[in-house]
């Protein structure tokens, strides 16, 4: 797999099946009416299907889509062709690039709404291109979707039925349901600024109120006219919300107001009142501060509150950043079947994480990072056998990682756990899974590693291993030599820890490896020969580029260990990539080099004030959090010889900055343990060189953030929540 494959699977784990499209995607299937047909997909495998809308006569029609999962487990996705071919490759529909897709729960339903933003051309030179290429008018154009089901189970097949219909988007909404929409907005849009699309819409169509939400954009009735989704993203609203309104909306599917800051009520009150639409299945709150109150019920078996809101089989919930306090009830882990996706970032929850999750969970995703949470990971989490995204950084948890943890999660993509109290071993499960891309437990107090990845295990090459974070503990163990081996390693930091042994002397070490950081360790041994086929030095891979023309620097940092020997041959200055060479750091070794010679003279070992040999640092107690990076620009890996399929991934431009800070985030003048401190005459240009890794690590880190992928159905909605760790802006972690 190449490098920009292995970005992609960074990005989007669902690059996976766009990368090997030639074993991976079935046959497109053609689907010009309402369909019901039951379906299997081998593992790791998507089912291109085309939908072609019926003939308007001047009436578009609504697409709904419903996805009964017999077993395992399909993502649908869904994007428009606009009257063009069946998309194939990498562009086929898929998580993070797909304007409309499920929630991931077992009965999972989409609709493509006639209103949506995205179901017609909209710019008219497009518009006209299409028609023309048509030959037709837009009074005949017939709307088509490329969609496809994906299977990202690497083990395991799936089995659904899927079900499509079309009705005309000719709705009137329901005179009940109207009042419902005039009170909010009575209630919520008088402010300058407030509801303006809504306002906008009023205005062009000259109506005191417009109230037909069947026919406005983000928003789905059904064919009787009820509303099924409202959506009020970023409205602006400005009120007390009448949550009394929401009883005149029993249809209600999908719920978001999210991002209205300047709304206020009780939590609870809101969920009693919720707690009477039965078919309520996708809520989202997130970044409303303005509602407070405990999220859990004072009775658990009472009628109101969030736990009635769940039983009635709730599959999608977002309450992140709001400013939530209190603890996580019970019921939102132990509710069987239904709640899939779960997020609580970034609120100020306390106590424990309940150990309820049973064995017929359906749970997906569980993002509780940037809490308060205390206590253990529960040991019931090896039950969410579907489980692909695991996120409980930056809280106070202890105890260790659940033994089994991994075993049988054959849709396990991300776990990030950094941040916290965490002890012990690594379990073997998540060290050996075949289908983890990103793992980030750094800043813990991990003591161990297992011994598969120290003695090495079979399937180490099948590994689909991405980004493996481990620094900052306080791991007593070998050199895991096994992650030389894993074909996809993009980036590896264990530094800050206490491994000993050898570097690995194997043919074809870190293959596609671009950062490797095992600095402030107890290596011993020389660097070997064989390095030089590593990715990090392998030129025919091409640059990462920050921009068309700047290259990123790579790192390879061994330094202050107990390495000794000579500088291998493959770091003379003709044969390393100029995008690699100002991230090789060997000093506070036993390494020699020939300073006299100018292919070894831009080593950080020939400059005098750093060629010492220093004793390696313990590692240093978890340090405080920081905040989360900003958003960054857009990188591409540059293609060598044969064309190479771009791949977009977060990244920061390099830019020249003082020592003391690296595109804005001040860095700490020493390391971890105070180590430059207590080392004699460190001079600007070594720290200008360790800035410079700095810089690269930030960078490649971001690689690896599309984090909790949030699941929209409308085009203004698709989004793609990019959270950092926060570690790569900690000076002792580079």
């Amino acid at each position: 797999m190449t490098v920009a494959q292995a970005a992609c699977i960074v990005a989007i784990f669902a690059c996976l099946y766009a990368a090997q499209a030639a074993t991976l995607i079935q046959n497109v299937i053609s689907i010009n009416g309402t369909y019901q047909q039951p379906a299997a997909l081998p593992a790791a495998t998507a089912q291109m299907y085309r939908i072609i809308t019926p003939n308007p006569s001047g009436v578009y029609y609504n697409v709904r889509i419903q996805v009964n999962q017999t077993e395992g487990h399909v993502g649908f996705y869904c994007n428009p062709s606009w009257g063009g071919q069946p998309q194939t490759g990498s562009t086929i529909a898929q998580s993070g690039n797909a304007v409309w897709q499920t929630d991931d729960a077992w009965f999972d339903s989409l609709t493509i709404s006639a209103n949506d933003a995205s179901y017609l051309p909209t710019n008219s030179s497009t518009t006209s291109a299409i028609l023309a290429g048509l030959s037709t008018s837009t009074s005949t154009y017939q709307p088509a979707f490329n969609c496809s089901a994906i299977n990202p189970s690497v083990v395991n097949a799936a089995m659904f039925t899927l079900t499509v219909t079309f009705d005309a988007n000719n709705n009137t909404l329901l005179p009940s349901e109207v009042e419902g929409l005039t009170t909010i907005y009575e209630s919520c849009c008088s402010g300058a600024t407030s509801c303006s699309a809504w306002k906008g819409k009023t205005t062009q169509l000259g109506e005191a109120l417009y109230t037909n939400f069947c026919q406005f954009e983000g928003q789905y009735c059904t064919a009787s006219g009820h509303l099924q989704q409202l959506d009020l993203t970023s409205y602006n609203m400005q009120c007390a919300f009448p949550i009394s309104s929401l009883d005149l909306f029993p249809s209600m599917q999908t719920l978001i107001l999210s991002s209205n800051p300047n709304v206020t009520t009780n939590l609870g009150s809101m969920m009693s009142v919720m707690a009477n639409m039965q078919g309520l299945r996708h809520l989202e709150l997130e970044g409303n501060i303005g509602i407070s109150g405990p999220l859990a019920d004072s009775s658990p078996s009472t009628s109101s509150g969030l736990c009635s809101v769940i039983q009635n089989g709730l599959q999608y919930l977002d309450f992140s950043n709001m400013n939530l306090k209190g603890s996580l009830p019970s019921c939102l882990l132990s509710a069987p079947g239904s709640l899939s996706q779960i997020g609580f970032s970034s609120n100020n929850l306390t106590g424990t994480i309940p150990d309820v999750i049973p064995t017929n969970t359906s749970l997906y995703s569980l993002v509780l990072d940037n809490n308060n949470l205390t206590g253990s990971i529960p040991a019931t989490l090896v039950n969410a056998r579907l489980l692909s995204s695991l996120e409980l950084y930056s809280n106070k948890l202890a105890g260790s990682i659940p033994d089994d943890f991994g075993a049988g999660m054959y849709m396990l993509q991300t776990v990030l756990l950094f941040d916290n109290n965490i002890m012990g071993t690594l379990p073997s499960p998540l060290a050996t899974s075949i289908s983890a891309t990103y793992l980030d437990v750094s800043h813990n107090q991990l003591t161990a590693l297992p011994t598969e990845w120290t003695a090495g295990f079979t399937n180490a090459t099948q590994s689909s291993f991405v980004n493996v974070f481990l620094q900052q503990n306080q791991i007593q163990s070998p050199f895991p030599a096994a992650v030389a081996a894993f074909p996809d390693l993009l980036l590896f930091y264990a530094n800050n820890n206490n491994l000993s042994g050898s570097l690995p002397n194997a043919s074809h070490v870190f293959p596609q490896t671009r950062v490797l950081n095992v600095a402030y360790n107890n290596l011993t041994g020389s660097i070997p020969a064989t390095f030089n086929t590593a990715g990090l030095f392998n030129t025919s891979l091409g640059a990462v580029l920050v921009s068309p023309t700047t290259a990123l620097s790579q790192v390879f940092n061994v330094s202050h260990n107990n390495l000794t020997g000579s500088v291998p041959s493959f770091l003379a200055s003709s044969k390393v990539p100029s995008y690699t060479k100002q991230g090789i750091s060997l000093v506070g070794n036993g390494i020699t080099a020939n300073c006299g010679n100018s292919s070894f003279s831009y080593l950080d070992v020939c400059d005098s004030l750093l060629n010492t040999t220093d004793v390696v640092p313990s590692p240093s107690p978890t340090p405080t959090p920081t905040p989360t990076p900003a958003a960054t620009p857009t990188a591409t890996v540059a293609p060598t010889g044969a064309a190479t399929p771009a791949a977009t991934v977060a990244l920061t431009p390099a830019v020249t900055q003082p020592a003391t800070a690296v595109n804005g985030v001040a860095t700490d003048s020493g390391n971890s343990s105070s180590a430059s401190t207590s080392k004699s005459g460190v001079g600007s240009g070594a720290i200008a060189g360790i800035v410079l890794g700095v810089l690269a690590a930030l960078v490649l880190g971001t690689i690896a953030t599309a984090l909790f992928i949030k699941r929209k159905r409308t085009h203004s909605r698709t989004l793609l929540r990019m959270q950092s760790s926060g570690g790569f802006s900690r000076f002792e972690d580079f």
